[in-house]
């Protein structure tokens, strides 16, 4: 028998990786169980780009600007890190790619930290890592190599209570100040309707199912939205209490200009907010260059563009928000603005 491929014994590790993953995040214990599954799918979803890098006979090799591989400290050969892989496989703007992207950077946030409430403030995103990687998984290798049937659905009981939303509120108090912040930079940064993307971030309503159950049943199905009929398509709509509006793309379409921006933020936080805040903001955050550079486009895109044509930068909503979230820290408002709170509200 010729032995396996090379890339088939990456495509089991990677397996294995995942499968361990969940066993971690779904055992009783508390502590370090985010950190164990975040760690451990980076891994699966790293062994298996370089699975379907190597069987398409793609280069998973770091190299120099002649084409020699570079080799590590200890003299391995170096390989692409996850986040060029991601860039090579997906585009900039798609949910898998920026879901996996969360958990790369997560994963530095809390190592060595105590997780059980950042797991519950992560975790639809979570289950979209694992749902995403099978996906893909049967996607580039076929059902027969899917996780489908070694995974089962976790008993729980927290997030299903009367008082779920209290629980969580106070989960979201306790999470370390610098992950908070992660995560809501994170999806501040991205457009609302990858944010709102079920390949980015999962959500699911539980709904107990009444009547009688024939032999057929299952006792957990998963119901796909566009499958619905319009009734209950409204019924979820209402469900969720979000208004979806479609609009054609336009260039700088929900762009704001800086005195625009002053008027958003001077309602929603407590204190003095002004224009000459509003250029130290962007200064101090270094969302977009000094003026008269030559390189005016060089700006953090997710918060400032430039628009050529008129020759000024505007600003996004997700600036807005950031500044907002900032800004209402008594302490952060003094190290931006230089003045303290005391001195008065608008």
């Amino acid at each position: 028998m010729a032995p396996r491929p090379r890339w088939w014994h990456q495509l089991q590790a990677s397996k294995n990786e995942a499968i361990l993953a969940v066993d971690l995040y779904n055992r009783s214990a508390r502590e370090r169980q985010l950190e164990a599954f975040v760690v451990h799918m980076c891994l699966s979803w790293l062994k298996l780009l370089q699975a379907h890098f190597t069987r398409d006979y793609e280069d998973i090799f770091v190299r120099d600007k002649n084409g020699r591989r570079q080799r590590t400290w200890d003299g391995d050969w170096q390989t692409k890190s996850l986040r060029i892989l991601l860039a090579e496989t997906f585009t900039e703007a798609d949910p898998v790619r920026m879901n996996v992207e969360f958990f790369v950077g997560l994963r530095n946030k809390i190592e060595h930290r105590y997780d059980h409430d950042v797991a519950a403030l992560v975790a639809g995103k979570s289950q979209a890592l694992l749902v995403n990687y099978e996906k893909m998984l049967v996607a580039t290798f076929g059902e027969n190599d899917g996780l489908g049937d070694m995974l089962r659905f976790p008993l729980f009981v927290s997030t299903i209570t009367d008082d779920a939303v209290q629980v969580l509120k106070a989960a979201r108090r306790r999470v370390p100040r610098v992950v908070l912040d992660y995560v809501q930079d994170f999806d501040a940064a991205l457009e609302p309707d990858l944010v709102a993307d079920q390949r980015y971030e999962f959500r699911i309503f539980l709904v107990p199912q009444t009547g009688p159950k024939s032999s057929a049943d299952v006792a957990t199905s998963f119901v796909r939205l566009e499958d619905l009929d319009p009734a209950q398509s409204e019924l979820m709509e209402k469900m969720q209490v979000v208004i979806r509006e479609k609009q054609v793309p336009v260039a700088d379409l929900d762009a704001l200009l800086p005195k625009r921006v002053v008027e958003q933020v001077s309602a929603q936080i407590p204190w003095k907010f002004t224009m000459n805040d509003h250029a130290t903001a962007w200064r101090h955050w270094s969302v977009r260059p000094r003026t008269n550079t030559d390189n005016p486009e060089r700006t953090k895109a997710e918060f400032c563009r430039y628009n050529g044509a008129f020759r000024q930068y505007v600003y996004t909503t997700a600036w807005v928000r950031f500044l907002v979230r900032k800004l209402s820290d008594p302490d952060i408002y003094r190290e931006v603005t230089g003045r303290d709170v005391s001195d008065g509200p608008v």
